[in-house]
């Protein structure tokens, strides 16, 4: 069976400004949030948000494209694609937001300068940043832009590897792009879903919300193993093994408490793998901390498993990186998973509360094998994962 194998990740996150740093930053607790300032038309407030390391909130209409330009640079080098290779490559997309902090950076600069000023032009569109970074390195396959709400980049991977697959490409760049802007700030402080109480804590008795993240990730995924490569996740093995997509109609902002879309997504995956529930090493959670979405991913993990594998959530490390966080978590969790071991949460859920959850308190080991990663966004939109690094 042809597969598409990780052969080169880049990541910035709030943990670091590469991978290497950013799995370091997993043998430690989660960093503490920042209130951040955000105003629009006359509201002040102050958001939790974990901001891009090193990259302060200044010239945000040029703020973001370094460093997506940094990340795709680390993961073509791990992946040591030529240039004749890259001329092949197709590039794919994740996002939410994509470049509207550059469009409201731009709005609020005209107004201050007296201009007829309108929100959302300046050659905003979804497929601008990813054309940019098709150019920018010699990408000479077309360029897809996904954005399905918080699924967008692990969508963005199920569709580059069935283009490798079908044999369309040799090649695909993935990338996830989050940052930090006023829609998205002030929408989800209107729906109260924020924590007011510091960081994340999913699943935990004392969870009270999602922090605002920022993050932008690069993952290489290849028909081959690239033996000759040198760089993060191009050696382990890791590749798409399964996946599974399908819309919840329950409600715009949550999955059905029951957790009977969440059942049905993973089993779809499962299939897809051609494994069974009992051949899942580990979980990575979409654990945002929310009421309601937490009940329906513990109800619907309870019924898919028998026994419920070891649970882990890096959404506490990075907050909510939106439409990247199925990348970002994905370069994670592999990352972390390289060097063998399972991540931890520390702070949280150390005993099972009242939706039975429990993670390590510090990173254990594992050996190779087939591990699941969930993700359930807004619109009803959900995706699983089956990823894997052994290929029986």
């Amino acid at each position: 069976m042809s597969r598409s194998y990780f052969v080169g990740a880049g990541l910035h996150t709030g943990l670091g400004q590469d991978v290497s740093s950013n799995i370091d930053a997993l043998f430690a607790a989660p960093p503490a949030p920042v209130a951040t300032p955000v105003a629009a038309g006359g509201l002040n407030d102050a958001v939790p948000a974990l901001l891009l390391r090193d990259r302060p909130l200044v010239d945000i209409e040029t703020r973001l494209e370094p460093v997506l330009e940094a990340v795709c640079a680390e993961a073509l080098e791990a992946a040591g694609l030529t240039a004749d290779e890259r001329a092949g490559t197709i590039l794919l997309l994740g996002s939410s937001s994509v470049d509207i902090s550059r469009s409201e950076a731009i709005y609020q600069r005209e107004l201050a300068e007296g201009l007829d000023a309108h929100p959302l032009t300046h050659n905003s569109s979804l497929g601008r940043l990813a054309e940019r970074l098709r150019r920018r390195f010699g990408l000479g396959g077309p360029d897809y832009t996904v954005s399905t709400a918080c699924t967008a980049s692990a969508n963005a991977l199920i569709y580059g590897d069935a283009l490798i697959r079908s044999g369309r490409a040799k090649h695909a760049l993935v990338v996830s792009s989050e940052s930090l802007n006023i829609i998205t700030a002030m929408g989800f402080q209107g729906l109260n879903l924020l924590s007011r109480t510091g960081g994340m804590k999913p699943f935990d008795d004392a969870r009270g919300g999602l922090v605002l993240g920022e993050g932008c990730g690069a993952l290489v995924i290849s028909g081959d193993r690239r033996e000759g490569a040198d760089g993060a996740l191009s050696r382990s093995g890791f590749h798409l093994r399964g996946a599974a997509n399908l819309c919840d109609i329950f409600g715009m902002s949550a999955a059905n408490p029951d957790g009977s879309t969440v059942l049905e997504v993973i089993q779809q995956a499962l299939a897809s793998a051609g494994v069974g529930a009992e051949r899942i090493a580990g979980i990575k959670t979409h654990g945002t901390a929310s009421l309601l979405n937490d009940e329906a991913e513990s109800a619907g993990m309870a019924r898919a498993f028998g026994r419920v594998p070891p649970l882990c959530a890096l959404k506490p490390f990075i907050g909510h990186t939106f439409g990247a966080c199925g990348l970002n978590e994905l370069i994670l969790f592999c990352g972390l998973a390289e060097r063998g071991f399972f991540p931890a949460v520390p702070g949280v859920c150390a005993e099972p509360g009242e939706l039975g959850v429990r993670f390590f308190q510090t990173p254990q080991p594992i050996d190779p094998g087939v591990f699941m990663l969930n993700y359930f966004g807004f619109g009803g939109n959900n995706t699983s994962l089956v990823i894997a690094n052994v290929d029986d």
